[in-house]
């Protein structure tokens, strides 16, 4: 860590960490706007610079947009980011009391104390993690590639079938162009362009970028109105927060282990800390009337997300939620090989982002609260301006990878294939991770096989190959379960319904 914190400490790294976590908080307080669409607008800025700077500019980004969230949760009732809705039911009620400015510190603590202990988790677990993942074979990597897409479709928004079709579709993405073996073309249709395969860079602005826009041009014109037009700022003091250590303990513990499962994000994560945390508390019928627990649970919860999902990210080379996601192209994008080895081949970078993960948090606490006036007038304009901004980037994004307008017209193909499927409550990230992780597990499968002469039973030869599978069994199983006896409750009904 001293040698991530050394590469972090300089001029031009700490300006992009405080940038990206500034840039966060406005988009996290806009409703609708989300971490990977920032990301993804920033993404052809960051062609130019070294990975470290490009990626310090983003994890900035990520971070910020966690306690941004909660801004509009608080004073609109409207929750600038999926996580933050939680923070929505005492965080509002405490505005209604006019304690808006007193929701916003509890708000700010709790995501600055999460943040801190999901960083102290990452930084003990990192290498502990890294150091197993390296001893993985290639039927270890298919594996573990397998069993994340399965968890993000089990845990994802909607249902799992859903979530599979998404993966699906994600996978099918990733096989067209050159065979990675063989060299035989697959799906190009005649398309010389998509003789090397479909663009990350038009694929992640397809969906994260171009669809956002899509899906909020309904919106366009709406302008927000306050609570209250003053908010006096206000930091719970130190004995009130060692006082409520329990809903930041738990809140940050719900946060890392949920943000270590590849694909499932902050959004669970909050709901269970907050009614853990209701359960067990003394004044439960004060929760959703503004209770300070009510805020700072899900806020911490939120925020130890971040901690968690780089886990997986640089030990496995899984993304946590859709902002990782978007990092992983990115890795890919710079010329990095993410994955079981990344820690080893690249530990200026790997460290450079953990420590850059514990200083965005400080700069989320102090920019979010010095900060936090010209927030509030932001939230109360009408925020299609930047519709046309978001644009206009993406297609530089999409065309500044290979220096060809091709790959603009996939992105605009993915982004209304993506604002179809958002439409459908299908989730994106989805489909982005098959696209991603599809390569990685093809090469793994063929290979792991090449090497045991075609034996698929390879893949229950040590007993973590044979714990993975039967968690992927166990997954697909239980949704199945689920749909047999949600048609079974469903039946009665239906019949009932009929006329005699």
């Amino acid at each position: 860590m001293i040698l991530g914190f050394t590469v972090v400490s300089t001029p031009l790294n700490l300006f992009l960490l405080f940038i990206g976590t500034a840039l966060g908080n406005l988009v996290g307080a806009l409703p609708g706007l989300s971490s990977p669409m920032a990301i993804i607008v920033l993404l052809p800025l960051t062609y130019s610079m070294e990975p470290l700077p490009a990626l310090l500019l983003m994890i900035g980004v990520y971070v910020g947009t966690k306690l941004g969230g909660s801004y509009s949760a608080i004073l609109l009732r409207t929750p600038g980011t999926p996580a933050a809705a939680c923070t929505v039911l005492d965080g509002y009620a405490m505005a209604l009391q006019g304690k808006a400015g007193l929701a916003l510190g509890y708000s700010t603590m709790g995501s600055l104390i999460g943040g801190l202990i999901g960083w102290v988790v990452a930084v003990t677990c990192l290498p502990l993690i890294a150091a197993i993942a390296i001893k993985s074979s290639a039927a270890d990597i298919a594996l573990v590639g397998i069993l994340g897409l399965v968890m993000v479709s089990a845990f994802a928004r909607g249902t799992m079938l859903k979530g599979l079709i998404g993966v699906v579709l994600g996978l099918l993405i990733a096989t067209v162009g050159l065979d990675p073996l063989d060299a035989t073309d697959r799906f190009t249709f005649g398309v010389t362009e998509l003789a090397g395969g479909v663009d990350f860079a038009a694929a992640l602005v397809g969906f994260f970028g171009v669809a956002v826009v899509l899906s909020d041009i309904p919106r366009m014109g709406e302008i927000t109105r306050m609570i209250t037009k003053t908010v006096k700022q206000e930091l719970p003091s130190l004995w009130e927060m060692v006082r409520r250590w329990e809903a930041n303990l738990i809140g940050s513990l719900y946060g890392i282990l949920v943000g270590a499962v590849p694909g499932v994000g902050a959004e669970s994560s909050t709901w269970l800390a907050y009614a853990t945390v209701r359960n067990r508390s003394k004044e439960k019928e004060l929760f959703g009337r503004g209770h300070p627990d009510g805020v700072l649970t899900p806020e911490a919860s939120n925020n130890a997300v971040t901690g968690g999902t780089m886990l997986p990210l640089l030990t496995l080379g899984l993304p946590g939620d859709g902002s990782t996601a978007v990092m992983l192209g990115a890795m890919y994008l710079h010329g990095l090989n993410p994955g079981v080895t990344f820690v080893r081949e690249y530990p200026t970078i790997a460290n450079g982002m953990i420590a850059g993960l514990f200083v965005a948090h400080i700069f989320m606490f102090l920019i979010g609260w010095l900060a936090i006036k010209p927030y509030i007038a932001v939230l109360q304009k009408d925020r299609s301006w930047i519709f046309p901004f978001v644009l206009v980037l993406s297609c530089i994004g999409a065309y500044t990878g290979t220096n060809n307008v091709f790959p603009v017209y996939l992105a605009v193909i993915f982004g209304v294939l993506g604002y179809l499927m958002e439409a459908c409550n299908f989730p994106i990230p989805t489909v982005v991770l098959g696209i991603i992780l599809g390569p990685i597990i093809e090469v793994n499968v063929r290979l792991a096989l090449s090497l045991s002469n075609n034996d698929w039973t390879t893949f229950l030869r040590t007993w973590p190959r044979k714990v993975m599978v039967l968690i992927i069994i166990g997954l697909v199983l239980r949704e199945i379960w689920h749909g047999v006896k949600s048609l079974r409750e469903g039946r009665p009904s239906v019949i009932a319904a009929q006329p005699d």
